[in-house]
């Protein structure tokens, strides 16, 4: 399968992955920013934006498929579900430092960890994907950007990316989704010893930030920054301060 990796800057290579449902056009409020420190490689998730569908589609597939077309040692950052699957990535092959944004190592809450989403709100907001991309998407953009300091503007600037790609496949959306249904990866976290960067808004409704805080406790070699008046979106309402807080972790 083509998998659509859009580049952009100079400098040593950072590897972005986007969230469920949309594309690396998300990427719009920083691209600019950090491709002055970097070479950006900016990928569409299988099945989303301008990428082909995956046969097998699975965290494990997807994190093979972009560890083959990514540049090697490359640095790495991944918001919501591209956080789950850039760990995978990490766990897979060496990187040179991650950051995880609005991410948790398993998004859906089990008996033992209550730190996600409660399983009948995932199924019950998710499940209309199938029926109703647009509609799904355009709730899931209000999810993302409440409680920001800016919650009306970064749910236009949302919007507004989403439109510059076409909707992604079914294959592609349900693939994704029961990556985030059954994705996993708590008991992997002491094992991976990359430098690690969580950045997390304190306002997540999608990821908690006690997740965040779970997580940077699992990892051996990780920092937490929490953003007072961001949400799940931090690269939207926070651009500046998004990349500066990115930069500084990646370039000492």
């Amino acid at each position: 399968m083509s998998l659509y990796i859009e580049k952009l800057g100079q400098g040593e290579p950072l590897v972005m992955i986007h969230g469920w449902g949309m594309h690396s056009g998300m990427w719009m409020q920083t691209r600019d920013l950090l491709s002055e420190h970097f070479e950006l490689h900016m990928v569409d998730l299988p099945g989303m934006g301008h990428s082909e569908t995956l046969d097998v589609y699975n965290l494990h597939s997807v994190a093979e498929k972009i560890a083959e077309k990514m540049p090697s040692n490359a640095y790495m950052l991944g918001w919501s579900l591209g956080g789950l699957i850039a760990t995978k990535i990490a766990l897979m092959t060496p990187i040179k430092k991650l950051i995880l944004v609005g991410s948790t190592p398993c998004f859906v809450a089990r008996e033992n960890w209550q730190q996600g989403m409660p399983k009948e709100v995932f199924e019950s907001f998710f499940a209309g994907a199938m029926q109703d991309y647009q509609g799904t998407m355009n709730k899931l953009l209000a999810l993302i950007a409440m409680g920001s300091g800016n919650a009306r503007a970064s749910s236009r600037m949302l919007r507004e990316a989403l439109g510059l790609r076409p909707a992604p496949n079914q294959q592609g959306l349900l693939g994704a989704l029961d990556i985030l249904r059954t994705g996993d990866l708590r008991a992997d976290l002491p094992s991976l010893k990359t430098p690690t960067l969580l950045i997390h808004g304190a306002h997540d409704k999608l990821a908690s930030l006690s997740a965040a805080e779970w997580t940077v406790k699992a990892l051996p070699n990780a920092a937490l920054i929490a953003l007072a008046s961001a949400a799940h979106e931090p690269f939207i309402s926070h651009p500046e301060l998004f990349t500066e807080k990115v930069t500084e972790f990646l370039q000492t």
